[in-house]
């Protein structure tokens, strides 16, 4: 089988008030290199801006499976 990338997409989980349990900040076509130190300060940064704060990372990545 052929592994192809496809997709990625990254969930920054955000608490504060209103919703404790957090809250999905997602964006979509993450880089298939993406670092993780890059995703931390983005995470810090929408915290910096936000009352919320920054709790964790979901990355969803997706590829494509050729038989060929």
């Amino acid at each position: 089988m052929i592994k192809t990338f496809s997709d990625a997409k990254l969930q920054l989980m955000m608490v504060g008030e209103g919703h404790q349990k957090g809250i999905a900040r997602t964006f979509s076509h993450l880089a298939q290199d993406a670092k993780e130190e890059n995703i931390q300060q983005l995470g810090e940064l929408l915290q910096s801006i936000s009352a919320d704060t920054f709790d964790c990372t979901i990355v969803t990545t997706s590829y494509q499976l050729d038989t060929k």
